[in-house]
């Protein structure tokens, strides 16, 4: 399409647009908040006559990269995208750090699959996006307290294990676990406001995240799951959020995640299904496994998280 140029964004000029643009495309319009309170610099505008019709935008450069396309519906199939497209791969091929670029397209969005299919990018896993709208969930007594910095060596092998297994079960691939970073470590210590462990005679046994109205994450030792130690962190982290002012709990799960019965259980609701594609840049630095010889659910489990 002619008269099309991409330019940095603008807020006072295109916020505005932007969220109109979005407002019938909830996940997306969330991703742009997160891009733009993170990363405002990283976005930039397709603007057609003078007119922002469409944006492309990042979490930051990183190892993984968030990219967002979109395009206003009645200027889709006229190039815009794939201009867009063109200044994504430009600007993450020139990244030393990234090595792949991570995209959502909405279950059914046939053409949006089509286009990223087009440009290099694959389906890795699908999940659901899930919300639960009502009153507290009843408590169990257990023991939860904020994250602390002397946390980070259990809870990083908690949630890498935690998470390599439910991947190997459900059939993501690739499999991979992330080994411990200084990086994730003060990352870790600087949300330390939204980031709890649970613990049972004194042992960290589960970790969790939560951030505004989401359940980020959840992740409990392999070793001691389907004890109904899920499920009572859960609730908690649940009514954490609820206190402190949010009416609607959203949180996503992989599809074929055996925790979906439990979030359901506890009354989350399915809301829509994304597909997450990605497309690779450099090499896949992840382990492919975790570090340990003979590694087995088990035996890791006692041995590393002692």
């Amino acid at each position: 399409m002619e008269n099309v140029t991409i330019e940095s964004y603008e807020p006072n000029r295109d916020r505005t647009v932007i969220r109109d643009m979005l407002s019938k495309d909830k996940p997306f319009e969330d991703m742009f908040q997160v891009s733009e309170s993170v990363h405002s610099d990283g976005i930039l505008v397709a603007r057609h006559n003078g007119v922002t019709v469409g944006f492309l935008s990042f979490d930051g450069f990183q190892r993984a990269t968030d990219t967002t396309i979109y395009v206003r519906k009645e200027f889709r199939r006229s190039g815009i995208g794939t201009k867009l497209m063109r200044q994504a791969e430009q600007l993450l091929s020139q990244q030393e750090v990234v090595e792949r670029s991570l995209g959502i397209c909405m279950d059914g969005d046939h053409s949006s699959l089509q286009f990223v299919y087009k440009n290099g990018y694959y389906i890795t896993h699908s999940a659901y996006m899930m919300e639960r709208v009502g009153e507290l969930l009843p408590e169990s007594n257990i023991v939860v307290r904020q994250y602390e910095d002397v946390d980070y060596s259990i809870c990083q092998k908690i949630s890498q294990l935690a998470f390599f297994i439910m991947r190997e079960q459900t059939g993501i691939l690739p499999s991979y676990y992330l080994p411990p970073s200084e990086s994730e470590r003060k990352s870790f210590i600087d949300n330390r406001h939204n980031r709890f462990v649970m613990l049972v005679d004194g042992e960290i046994v589960a970790v969790g995240v939560i951030g505004g109205n989401e359940l980020r994450h959840v992740s409990v030792r392999p070793g001691l799951q389907s004890r109904g130690y899920g499920r009572a962190f859960v609730a908690y982290l649940v009514n954490e959020i609820i206190r402190r002012g949010e009416p609607i709990v959203k949180l996503g799960v992989g599809k074929g995640n055996f925790a979906k019965k439990l979030y359901e259980s506890l009354g989350f609701r399915d809301k829509f299904l994304n597909h997450w594609v990605t497309r690779y840049y450099r090499l896949d630095s992840r382990l492919s496994r975790p570090p340990y010889e003979g590694m087995n659910e088990t035996d890791t489990t006692n041995r590393e998280m002692k």
